[in-house]
């Protein structure tokens, strides 16, 4: 990125912390599969794919991996069920020591372990409960067991911000800007608005025009210094022209970032670049949530770089693949912030990850709480969050949940 342009975060370094010394022998005894339910702070509208609003909750696979020292890691699935093919995989785990699953380098993660290499590549989003676990039976927090602190706090951006104006018509536009000013006053720095509109809730030009409003009112309503990303979920697919008039259309509202304008194609990223260096315009362009490993992005940032802000998944890419890509992008002088949406572990996963990645610039925050879950250490204030340093990933069973009339169903592996 362009050193005239704001970076998304101002890196703090911090010191060199322990990485704990190899846990003592321990057997995974078995693994619990149940539904859990996530809750957004607000209803959440949709975005220019969807066919319904989001609402307020979501579900997600909750994953905890018991142990004979009596530790469990806990993390989430993917966005898919877990059916007959991975409950019978995932039992390969039962009985290992959970620390033989990756290779160590000087008592930090280096890698997959050859044994569980085929394993993890298929279910990468195991490494959230198998990394959390690893870092309880230490007694140190999930980033020291991949490096050093280099920053002290770890910026995040709300991504809420979907299309409340074709939701509640009467307040049009306002309804976003509405939610942009609730998110300043909860004290955050960046916000995502969905754009996209005329992909198919508004006719192409009403819907081009919708978006360049909202953009401009937000802009407007919350003042320069907050960082405006915006997401179009490939709402400008077969409208390259559109795509254009907006980023012209919206110069002076100084866009932070453009994500997902249309779907990963080369050729048409490499058109908009050229046109984009034309007119001089700079707006960094964010894409890639849709791939599933990091040896996709590789013609995305060579020979030319043409996504500045690379965001793999943080369930879908796991924590290694989010990793790779952070340092594959770094000596083209792309970032990294792996999107996360309806979960709040894939929160807490990539605050972890950016801790110890100078690269990994951020995390996207849905703003969701998930009441099966105790959440430790961790603060948010003025956009940031500090990480926590409880043990593994700060995260265990609300087990008064787990008493109660609705319990979830559990699928157990032993």
């Amino acid at each position: 990125m362009k050193s005239t342009r704001r970076t998304f975060l101002t890196a703090t370094t911090a010191a060199l912390g322990a990485t704990g010394s190899k846990a003592a022998a321990a057997k995974i005894t078995g693994i619990s599969l149940s539904t859990i339910v996530g809750n957004f702070h607000k209803f959440v509208a949709m975005n220019s794919y969807d066919n319904a609003p989001k609402g307020t909750s979501y579900t997600n696979t909750l994953l905890r991996i018991a142990t004979d020292a009596g530790v469990e890691g806990v993390g989430v699935m993917g966005y898919t069920k877990p059916d007959k093919t991975f409950l019978k995989d995932v039992r390969s785990l039962v009985g290992v020591d959970p620390e033989s699953v990756y290779d160590f380098r000087d008592g930090r993660i280096a890698g997959r372990s050859a044994a569980f290499e085929r394993l993890l590549i298929k279910y990468k989003h195991l490494d959230g409960p198998l990394c959390d676990l690893i870092g309880k039976l230490r007694g140190v927090p999930c980033w020291r067991l991949f490096g050093a602190s280099v920053r002290d706090r770890v910026e995040v951006y709300d991504g809420t911000l979907y299309f409340s104006d074709l939701w509640f018509q009467d307040r049009g536009a306002q309804a976003v800007v509405d939610e942009a000013l609730e998110a300043m006053r909860s004290g955050y720095r960046g916000i995502k608005l969905k754009i996209g509109r005329g992909s198919k809730w508004m006719g192409r030009d009403e819907g081009l025009e919708r978006d360049i409003e909202v953009i401009r009112a937000v802009r407007s309503a919350i003042g320069v210094e907050p960082k405006l990303l915006v997401d179009a979920n490939n709402g400008y697919r077969d409208n390259f022209n559109g795509a254009w008039q907006l980023l012209e259309s919206t110069k002076e509202q100084r866009l932070d970032w453009l994500e997902e304008v249309f779907p990963e194609d080369r050729e048409l990223y490499q058109r908009l670049r050229r046109r984009m260096r034309s007119a001089g315009i700079n707006t960094p362009i964010a894409d890639g949530e849709n791939m599933k490993s990091a040896a996709e992005f590789e013609p995305y940032i060579q020979p030319e770089r043409l996504f500045d802000v690379m965001q793999l998944d943080i369930r879908t890419g796991g924590i290694l693949d989010c990793r790779k890509m952070s340092m594959m992008g770094e000596p083209h002088g792309a970032q990294a912030v792996p999107h996360n949406w309806g979960s709040q572990v894939g929160l807490l996963m990539s605050l972890h990850l950016a801790k110890t990645q100078m690269n990994i610039v951020g995390a996207e925050d849905d703003r969701s709480t998930c009441p099966a879950l105790v959440v430790r250490g961790y603060e948010f204030k003025d956009g940031y969050y500090t990480v926590s340093d409880e043990p593994g990933l700060g995260v265990a069973v609300n087990e008064a949940f787990y008493e109660a009339p609705d319990h979830p169903q559990q699928t157990v592996i032993r």
